[in-house]
This record gives structure tokens, sequence and C-alpha cells, in this order.
């Protein structure tokens, strides 16, 4: 240990470790007298700028300047000197500073006046922005092509920025919304509580929707309001923390909601009153039928018993119809009670219940492990694609196959035949309602398959048929079925 008596004084620094430290600086240092003569520049400045240690000592600052802004700068350094104070330079606006290869980067500079041995001076800090710069100008380039519309609101409740799809959909221009209120886009009943949530959100600022549960709108330049989502994040924009609005515009969508869902409930409700309004004297004449049929008894001419067998057959496919047409309705809405589903096992239960004709066999490649799925809906779907292939078959023998692999988080389903096939003009209008491709008593109610495209739709999958398979006959109704449980709407 070293003693040090009451009159000692801790060694001040040498002049040689003040010019190690300066030289070592990270940032860009300059010295420069009244006259505007560079008297120390430091190792990171010289290398900044291009030029080898030391080359700069007693040259013109303005050398370091793109040669437009000189003149100007003279002035604003004679200025400097007249009223010294420590400032930043260029507040609000990029600087940019010459290279000795000549091309031109962005820079910050400070500055701090000093008392020299020969007068006053100048201490300048500059640090090169370029990277900065480079990632501002990405980040707005992103901003401004992004589908969405965005804008960043400043914790003074003011809009710092807005791109051009945020502003085209509240009918503004994005020049016309920066530094304006954000509450000037809000409906006036939102006005008042608008700032205390904004306040709210600002203490937590986890990322998140606003208006969860309940409909949200802007307000357009017109007056008029249109419902909107937003989610919210922070940011760190323009050194400070601001918020970004993700903007979006849900008319289009909250229209087709709309649509849909009267169509569903017209749907619905055409079908519960078809049921009850049809199948009464549906059964009615049903009965008369068959008091008929029971009157004449054996008397009855062959023409007639036909003509009234005919009946009987049509009023059938009336009861088929309606039955089909509520089954139809149902399906709008997707199930939500999953099961593990082996495909093989339910595929084979249909064919249990519902064998094939004599003269038709069914090939099976079921091999995809079991997944969760809405087991009726999907069971309803095949079967009607089996049925379906069977009834529109052109032969009394057949071959069908049911195949069957993972597709990413989807379950492909494929049921083929080798029947008669569809027509190019046949393929999108066999999916709709009534649709059929055949005149004969066999054809159906055309629902079946706008019923299975309906199952698969609501349920997350999609549908499609090819044809001809080979040889110019066949079809392959192929449709993909979610293998994990997907939330709907509807929940």
């Amino acid at each position: 240990m070293t003693n040090v008596g009451a009159d000692s004084t801790p060694a001040a620094p040498t002049l040689d470790l003040l010019a190690r430290a300066f030289n070592a600086a990270p940032n860009g240092f300059v010295l420069v007298d009244a006259q505007g003569r560079i008297v120390a520049a430091n190792a990171e400045l010289h290398r900044m700028f291009g030029y080898e240690l030391d080359t700069l000592i007693g040259k013109a600052v303005e050398m370091l300047l793109p040669e437009a802004l000189r003149n100007m700068h003279i002035g604003l350094r004679t200025g400097f000197f007249e009223h010294p104070e420590p400032r930043l330079m260029g507040a609000g606006r990029v600087l940019y500073a010459l290279h000795t290869d000549g091309h031109e980067f962005p820079v910050e500079i400070g500055l701090n006046p000093l008392a020299g041995p020969h007068g006053p001076l100048v201490m300048a800090w500059v640090v090169d922005i370029s990277e900065r710069v480079d990632l501002e100008s990405a980040f707005r380039g992103l901003f401004e092509a992004s589908p969405y519309g965005l804008l960043i609101v400043d914790d003074n409740g003011n809009i710092a920025m807005a791109n051009r799809i945020v502003a085209a959909v509240l009918g503004h221009t994005p020049t016309s919304l920066e530094q304006q209120p954000l509450h000037t886009l809000l409906p006036e009943r939102y006005r008042s509580g608008h700032g205390a949530l904004m306040g709210s959100y600002r203490k937590t600022g986890e990322p998140r929707m606003m208006g969860q549960g309940r409909d949200l709108t802007a307000l357009h330049a017109d007056g008029t309001e249109l419902p909107v989502e937003i989610g919210l994040r922070r940011v760190r924009w323009q050194r400070r923390m601001m918020t970004l609005a993700v903007v979006s515009d849900i008319s289009v969508r909250k229209r087709l909601e709309l649509e849909l869902r009267q169509a569903n409930d017209n749907l619905q409700e055409f079908s519960y009153v078809a049921s009850h309004d049809l199948r009464s004297p549906l059964r009615g004449i049903a009965d008369l039928v068959e008091w008929i049929q029971a009157d004449l008894g054996e008397q009855a001419a062959p023409e007639v018993t036909r003509n009234l067998g005919r009946v009987a057959l049509r009023i059938q496919r009336m009861e088929r119809l309606i039955d089909d047409l509520l089954s139809y309705a149902r399906a709008g809405q997707a199930a939500t009670e999953f099961t593990l589903v082996d495909l093989d096992a339910l595929v084979r239960g249909i064919l249990e219940i519902q064998p094939p004709p004599a003269g038709f066999t069914v090939v099976l490649d079921l091999a995809v492990p079991p997944f969760l799925a809405t087991h009726t809906p999907l069971e309803t779907a095949l079967r009607n694609l089996l049925s379906n292939a069977i009834k529109h078959h052109d032969r009394s023998t057949g071959q069908l196959s049911v195949t069957a692999c993972v597709d990413d988080s989807f379950c492909q389903i494929s049921v083929t035949d080798d029947g008669p096939g569809v027509p190019p003009t046949g393929r999108e209008r066999i999916f709709k309602l009534f649709q059929t491709l055949a005149a004969s008593e066999r054809a159906g109610s055309g629902i079946g398959l706008a019923l299975t495209k309906r199952l698969v739709e609501v349920h997350g999958g999609r549908i499609e048929v090819i044809s001809p398979v080979s040889d110019g006959h066949g079809a392959c109704f192929r449709f993909w079925w979610p293998r994990f449980p997907r939330r709907t709407t509807d929940e």
C-alpha cells in the first residue's frame, strides 16, 4: 500500500493521454478555428471521410461539405462564432457530408464552443448515419408498399405518418393527415373516451386488436362511417416510442357476411316452409293414390295401374327432394364436435349400410393416420360421392376406388369411378343446386353434389372434379378435409 500525504493531488492527465483518447473516440471529432481552418481531427473522422491521418490539419472545414453547401456554410459558421452555444446542426432534416472519393453521405453533427490559446474554437462531433437512413428509407418503402392501411401516432395523439392505403380508404392524402390529431378520423361519439383508451394502451404496450367483440367504425372525409379492424403495436420511430396502427377496411367483408347470412336464413326458412306446407299435401295425395289402387283392385286397366305407379314414384321423389333441401339448409353451419376418425373404418361402415349393387366392386386404399374431424359431415360427403358414382354409372357393372393421402394439414380423399365421366360443360354446373346431367328417373334431385360441396367448404376444405380419368371415361371427385380442428366464425 502507498501512503499519500495530505498535500498530495491526483496526477493530472497528460496531453498524450488526452490525445490518445481523442483519437480512440468512436465518433468523428474535429476542432475548427474562427477562420474555418481545421485545427485537429481524430482518426475516426479521417477514416469516415477517407483521408490519410493528419492530412486535414490546416484545411478549410468546407472541404468536408458538398460543393453546393459551402458558401452557405461560411455564413452559418460566422454566425455561430458570433453567438456560440452548444447545439445540433440541421435539426429536423438530414445533413450530408462529402467523402474524398466524391460520394455524399448523411451525417449528424453537434457543435460545442471552446476557448483556445489563440482564440475561440468549435468542437464538432460527426456521426455517419448512412445505415440509419438506409433502414429508415427501407421502412418507409415497406410502410408505403403495405397492402394494409398504416398509421404511426405519437404519444400526443398526433399522426406522424400515414400510408396511401389508409389515406385513400378514409378519403384523404398522406400529407394532409400528418400532424393531424388521430381523433379526427373517429366518429364524434368515440372521441371523448379515445384519449383514455390510448393512454391505457401505452402503459401496457402489448400488441393487440382494438374493439374485439364489437364493431369499430372510422370517419371518412365525406362524413360517412365505414367498418374497420385496427391492430396496435408500439414501435420506436424518430428516436421515440410511438404507436403503429394497422387499419383494414372491412366494408366488403361485412357486406358479404350479411348477404351470406341472409341467403342462409332465406334458404332455411324456405326449406322449413316447404317441409311443412308440402309434406302434408303430398302425403294426402299418396293416400288418395293408394285408395284408388285399392278400389280398382285387379280390375284396373294395365295403363291405369302403370300411371298410378308413376304418380306414386313422383310423390316419393318429391318427399326425397324435401328431405334433401332440409339437409342442404342444415349444412350451412360447421359442426363443432370433433372425434378421432379412422377413415378406412368410416368408408367400410358406409359400404356395409349401403352396399354397392351386384356387379360393382369398390377398391380401398385409405392408409392414413386417424385424425380429428367432424364425423357426421365427413361421412355424409363420402356417402354422397359413393352413391353418386353408382347412380350415374352407365353400365350395370363397374369399379370404384376410394383413396386417401396426407396433404400437409389436410387429408386428400378421392372417389374415382369408371363410368361415363363428366363433360367439360358440366364440371361447374354439377355442384350447383338442382343441377343434374341426366333427365332420367334415377338422376335424383340435383342436391347431392351441391350438399357435398357445401359440407366440404363450410368445414374449411375444397372439392374438385377431374374427368375423364382414362380412355375418355371415368370421373374423380377429390376433396381436401382438414386434419386438425379449425375454429369457425360460427363459434
